[in-house]
């Protein structure tokens, strides 16, 4: 029972980690803290034991009652139950609505949580789809929002709670529904299944205390780890003469819209710099097509003649959660070129394919200082992409690092290797340094377990990517000629207890890797890599440990350019290269503290006097990692 509480506390926790929302300033809660609803089950049937000595009511009631105490006092959360006050035999349409929100979602809120826990008593029937139909008024329509369901029967009564989940979550990535099923299966386990898919969350199995330890904590960590994006807010405009200004450095926060192109006008500072704009939004879940096309050009127009265009990618078409990543530059070889010349270029994105509309988009603009005087002819050629060579994951594996949710909450990490653990569905996200000459390998190791193999179908899988800090795709392509050790067997034709490899490398980077085809261009600036390993298979729900290895190849600094930096700095290996300002940090979804040389969110690798901040920006993943080497 004590490993239960300590998970539930983890639990509630680690939600705090999310954007900020106009409801939860109105609540006295932190800006940064997303807004929590437990949504617990009241049924009669919840009197019944969990198979270690105590019953479900009993498990819930003692680790609340333990969470409640150990709250930040500025987190909002709160309880909402069902079956609670009507007994069965009563009227279908009493039953049907016995949903009750027993605490407000709040932070001053702690003794009426305590008091509401104690009186929670098993009684009723299952009307879970008025159930969450309620806790979505609770919750609000604005903002990152939980709901954590926690089950043990059949709902049955209208309306559907599946059609209910996918309205919650139709408004994109803010609302989120995971489920926890309590001693169920078949139709039961169906419906609850079913519930957690149409509310963009994950479905968890629970026979008994242990069981329901491992489901919590999986489910925590997935409501507590949201796709962050970061940035001062801007409108960007239909009409370029309208467009607003944004400046270089700098992180931007959008929408975009329903159709046509936003206009956004970036001033450059010193003549013959390089101005780099990148991009990265959140896509619908499963769709095919989506993107973003991004242009820059010069503001004269040139009749219409751009400096460049490209689009954004995703890591593999029908991705259930995915990330498109693109970025572009106004480089010209041709020093003269306006687009290398004129005082100020125009930005333009424009969306492809349904479902964008009204989707947060993350801006990243930066301008690179000119080479010095005659600099040009001392630089090495573009150089041939890196072969793979196998790496030996260290026995030694440190144990303690917590992965980001995007490039904002990525902790920085260094060579070596690395023991996680990820959820089916989960993107993990790691920041590396590399300079000039270098290049960046990253492999992961797996040993399958039976869940991960029954919920592999065709596409499925692990996957690493490696993305740069303007939000380009930095990773050698090797597509369809993979090196030899990697495990190209379908995971459903695999076998629990089969090892599994795969990995990424990036090109090394060089100034002139600008200079060859857009869809060969390698990386161009030193600065963070962010390697990003996701683990997309759409059935069932399931958990895998496994080992990351990092490893950076090549010397630092070699083929450095030399710049002008009479009026811009020269880009640093250990750099973002773009930050959000102040401000925006205060109010939008950034995680961990601000480092001296520029406000990037660094997380801490271990859980010392600085472990609660990791958790509450990235989820307890050292707790599942202790809890999963107990089975």
């Amino acid at each position: 029972m004590r490993h239960l509480l300590a998970l539930a506390l983890v639990t509630l926790t680690c939600l705090v980690a999310v954007p900020a929302t106009a409801a939860d300033s109105d609540s006295g809660g932190d800006p940064a803290a997303g807004r929590l609803l437990l949504v617990l089950d009241s049924s009669g049937s919840m009197a019944e034991p969990t198979g270690d000595g105590s019953t479900r009511i009993e498990a819930a009631r003692e680790a609340v009652l333990a969470v409640v105490d150990q709250l930040p006092s500025d987190q909002p959360v709160g309880l909402r139950v069902f079956g609670a006050t009507v007994a069965p035999g009563s009227p279908q349409a009493d039953l049907c609505s016995d949903s009750q929100n027993t605490v407000e979602v709040g932070t001053g809120n702690r003794d009426d949580l305590r008091t509401a826990v104690a009186g929670y008593d098993p009684l009723g029937e299952t009307p879970i789809g008025y159930a969450l139909q309620e806790a979505g008024e609770d919750l609000g329509d604005e903002g990152q929002r939980s709901i954590v369901l926690v089950s043990d029967g059949e709902p049955n009564c209208e309306p559907d709670p599946c059609v209910v989940a996918e309205q919650l979550h139709a408004d994109g990535i803010e609302v989120r529904i995971d489920v926890v099923g309590l001693n169920v299966a078949g139709d039961a386990r169906a419906k609850l299944e079913c519930i957690a898919q149409a509310g963009g969350g994950t479905y968890y199995d629970a026979t008994d205390t242990a069981s329901l330890i491992d489901g919590l904590t999986t489910a925590q960590e997935r409501s507590a780890r949201p796709f962050d994006l970061t940035g001062e807010p801007v409108e960007g405009t239909a009409d370029v003469a309208d467009a607003p200004e944004i400046a270089a450095p700098g992180q931007y926060l959008d929408a975009l819209p329903a159709d046509g192109p936003l206009h956004y006008r970036i001033p450059r500072t010193q003549e013959g710099s390089t101005i780099h704009a990148g991009l990265t939004f959140a896509g619908e879940s499963g769709s095919v097509g989506q993107g973003v096309n991004l242009t820059l050009y010069p503001a004269s127009g040139l009749d219409g003649v751009s400096c460049v265009s490209s689009t954004t990618y995703g890591d593999s078409i029908g991705q259930a959660d995915p990330f498109y990543f693109g970025g572009v530059s106004t480089w010209k070889a041709d020093p003269d070129d306006p687009c290398n010349t004129e005082d100020e270029v125009v930005l333009v994105i424009e969306p492809t394919g349904s479902g964008t509309a009204g989707r947060p988009v993350e801006l990243a603009v930066y301008e690179e200082p000119p080479l010095a005087t005659g600099a040009d002819r001392d630089l090495d050629p573009a150089p041939a992409s890196p072969t793979w060579s196998p790496l030996t994951p260290d026995a030694d594996a440190v144990e303690d690092t917590v992965p980001g949710t995007s490039l904002a909450s990525a902790p920085l990490v260094e060579d070596g290797t690395y023991a996680l653990d990820i959820t089916q569905g989960e993107t993990q996200v790691f920041a590396v340094p590399l300079d000039w000459g270098q290049s960046l390998q990253a492999q992961l190791d797996a040993v399958l377990t039976e869940g991960t193999v029954d919920a592999g179908v065709a596409g499925s899988g692990f996957r690493v990517t490696v993305t740069g800090p303007l939000r380009t795709d930095d990773a050698v392509s090797y597509f369809g000629k993979e090196p030899e050790d990697w495990t190209t067997t379908a995971l459903a034709n695999m076998s629990a207890g089969d090892p599994f490899r795969t990995g990424a490398q990036s090109e090394e980077i060089a100034y002139l890797n600008r200079s060859k085809s857009l869809n060969d261009r390698g990386p161009s600036l030193p600065g963070l890599r962010y390697v990003r390993v996701s683990f997309e298979a759409p059935r069932g729900s399931t958990n895998q440990s496994y080992t990351l290895t990092l490893a950076t190849n090549g010397d630092a600094g070699g083929g450095a350019p030399e710049y002008d930096t009479s009026q811009l700095d020269a880009p640093q290996p250990d750099s973002p290269l773009v930050t959000a300002s102040a401000e925006a940090a205060d109010t939008e979804a950034t995680s961990g503290e601000a480092s001296d040389d520029g406000g990037f969110p660094v997380l801490p690798v271990g859980l010392g006097a600085a472990g609660l901040l990791a958790l509450l920006a990235a989820g307890a993943l050292v707790l599942r990692a202790r809890v999963s080497g107990r089975r």
